[in-house]
């Protein structure tokens, strides 16, 4: 899955300006444009009326080999939920968030949530925080820095991924990280000899200098050419580590796996929620992340960390947490 950061255009969105302002309507817009999306095709559409916003999930924004369930389709959805009630709170309005289909009452089998400001209410420093990192929030394919996470910055990021539905929890110790090595390994193998699986990526790969706009499909420079992100996009000509390498990478990496008690839409979109509030969570800090799940539309693979990781439900999504490598300044003399 390639987790880009849209811009420019906002697909997918339509309005009716009844309690809402067009200010309003535009910032939301914004905020719900900017989640990520599985290679970026923004597969969702966004109405508001009555200062309410629904949210609903385009399934015809279909990869048939890179997304054959709409697993990371409904992920992206989820995600852009999360921008949606921190657009709301960062407006000044308390947010009463209704997801589909325990929560709403409706028989659209498209709504994912709606989200309704209630009565005014300003963001907490969190919220806020979180807010700002929107426009902020990169995919980071490299390896990270050296530096370990501190126990605070990782404390932090393990609450904003857990929830009520969704569980997460670390890849911890070696043991652990040679089992993610080994899975993540094979699913690199066989995403790379499948040619039909090559053949659906070559279709949306983009030269991305400037940035890809919403539903262009995945920069080329997404596909991970080094460390644990070598195994995530694999292109027919990625040099994959072994699996040696790959799991002291792991063990020296903070890697969060999400796992929900089901695995049903309602749960993918939950997981999706999760994802992105502890993504914006680690951008606040000034963490650099990327996240993994490619390898998870595999049903062995899923199955393989469930079992061999001890997981309390399926995994849904990897996340990488780290700190960036410096960039080198030119010496002046």
């Amino acid at each position: 899955m390639s987790w880009l950061r849209p811009h420019r255009r906002r697909a997918g969105t339509s309005t009716t300006e009844q309690g809402w302002s067009p200010e309003e309507v535009h910032s939301l817009e914004d905020a719900v444009a900017r989640a990520p999306s599985v290679h970026n095709t923004q597969p969702w559409e966004l109405t508001t009326s009555d200062r309410t916003a629904l949210l609903r999930e385009r399934p015809d924004v279909a990869l048939e080999q890179h997304d054959p369930e709409g697993r990371d389709r409904r992920l992206s959805c989820g995600a852009a939920v999360t921008n949606l009630f921190l657009g709301v709170r960062a407006l000044g309005w308390a947010a009463l968030v209704r997801r589909w289909p325990e929560e709403n009452e409706s028989d659209d089998p498209r709504l994912v949530a709606t989200v309704k400001a209630t009565h005014r209410q300003q963001p907490s420093v969190s919220e806020g925080q979180r807010f700002r990192a929107i426009t902020r929030r990169t995919s980071y394919r490299k390896p990270f820095h050296e530096q370990q996470l501190p126990h605070v910055a990782r404390e932090a990021l393990l609450a904003a991924g857990n929830s009520a539905e969704v569980h997460a929890r670390w890849i911890t110790g070696l043991e652990e990280a040679r089992t993610l090595a080994e899975i993540l390994g094979y699913a690199a193998r066989v995403h790379r000899k499948d040619r039909h699986y090559q053949r659906e990526l070559a279709m949306w790969l983009v030269d991305g200098q400037g940035g890809v706009d919403p539903g262009g499909g995945i920069a080329s420079e997404d596909l991970g050419n080094g460390g644990v992100a070598a195994v995530g996009l694999v292109g027919p000509s990625s040099r994959l580590p072994d699996e040696r390498h790959l799991a002291e990478w792991i063990a020296n990496e903070s890697i969060m796996v999400l796992t929900t008690s089901t695995d049903d839409p309602a749960a993918h979109f939950r997981a999706g929620e999760a994802m992105q509030f502890a993504w914006l969570t680690a951008t606040s800090l000034g963490l650099a992340a990327s996240v993994i799940t490619q390898p998870l539309n595999l049903t062995e693979v899923r199955a393989g960390l469930l079992d061999r990781l001890g997981l309390p439900g399926p995994p849904h999504a990897l996340l990488r947490f780290g700190y960036p490598v410096p960039v080198p300044t030119q010496r002046r003399f």
